[in-house]
């Protein structure tokens, strides 16, 4: 599919975009990351995370959290890095003290927002979560570290530490089994209208069917993510394990883009009250999210179309587009107004 994953999709072309938090879209339930490529300038950086299982017909044995950690890695070596060329996020040069000593701790930090279409958006959870566990482990290492028989960092190496700022999801439903309203009736997965394009190799229909499938098996048994309760970060603060360091506990802030139609269903249907599984929530909201964790959604934005073609016509991607972007703004704002 591409070389490097993340694979850059905007590169930042001005200095206002260089600035900007980049944005990390995974990839949806077939693996691949083609429909971000619809989408206008969101004035940052943005990169796409394909399924490195696509092409090579193997699993995550371990579920969502073995993919989430995988794409984690990716997103860490991406930002922290030492190779800052071939399309990687510059570091941003560090603060220099009156001795002309770099700080440590100016280099060693990156805020970041995640993404996705469908699936894309529930690993996104899933990373967030991990985020957490990445940066007190860092604390951990970074303080053996200055205070070791070997130190030679003079105590002042500083952690490095992911800020996630906030999750952009697009049509991504809570997919907790025990969130689904009562009596849905879910239609079989070969009564949705697959959107293929017209010159759709027969080995791509086979490697996204394959994807769908594994994805499928994979949410069926994900347990979502447990957040620390503001008690315990309170004790792993005096604890000095870092446990707070990415803020507020909980999940991070979520901007929701909500697909306003249901998918069509091959004809005929023994039911007409079947629903394709993407259209469980349709009638929510929130998409069933308010049941997983109450405020997390800070907000909701209605787009046209269903769940499979909201990147199929120019008119539906370009209102994509400006959800996206004003997602990522307002989850920006949030941030900022979470440090003040």
């Amino acid at each position: 599919m591409f070389r490097q994953n993340p694979n850059l999709i905007q590169p930042p072309l001005t200095p206002l975009s260089t600035s900007r938090p980049p944005l990390f879209l995974i990839h949806d339930g077939g693996g691949t990351i083609f429909s971000y490529y619809c989408l206008s300038d969101l004035h940052r950086p943005v990169y796409g995370i394909f399924n490195p299982c696509y092409s090579t017909k193997s699993t995550f044995e371990g579920g969502i959290p073995e993919m989430a950690k995988t794409y984690l890695d990716f997103i860490i070596e991406t930002l922290f890095g030492d190779d800052q060329c071939d399309g990687k996020v510059s570091s941003p040069p560090p603060k220099r003290d009156d001795a002309g000593k770099a700080e440590l701790s100016t280099s060693r930090e990156r805020d970041l927002i995640l993404g996705g279409w469908s699936l894309g958006g529930m690993v996104s959870l899933e990373v967030a979560r991990q985020v957490l566990d990445f940066n007190a482990a860092e604390v951990a290492q970074a303080a053996a570290k200055n205070t070791g028989k070997n130190n030679n960092n003079n105590g002042n190496l500083k952690p490095r530490k992911l800020n996630v700022l906030g999750i952009v999801m697009i049509d991504s439903m809570n997919p907790h089994q025990a969130s689904f309203p009562p009596n849905v009736k879910i239609a079989n997965p070969n009564a949705t209208k697959m959107q293929w394009g017209p010159h759709t190799k027969p080995e791509t229909k086979e490697a996204v069917l394959r994807c769908f499938h594994e994805a499928r098996r994979m949410l069926a048994f994900w347990e979502l993510p447990s957040w620390p309760s503001v008690a315990a970060a309170a004790t792993a603060a005096a604890d000095g394990d870092g446990t707070t360091r990415t803020g507020p506990m909980g999940p991070p802030p979520v901007v929701l883009l909500k697909a306003k139609e249901n998918v069509p269903l091959q004809e005929p249907q023994e039911d007409e009250e079947e629903v394709s599984r993407t259209d469980v929530h349709r009638g929510d909201g929130q998409l069933g999210w308010g049941k997983y964790h109450e405020g997390m959604v800070r907000k909701v934005i209605e787009v046209e179309g269903h769940h499979f073609n909201l990147f199929t016509e120019e008119r539906r991607a370009e209102q994509v587009t400006k959800g996206v972007r004003e997602g990522c703004e307002i989850l920006e704002r949030l941030w900022k107004q979470g440090k003040t």
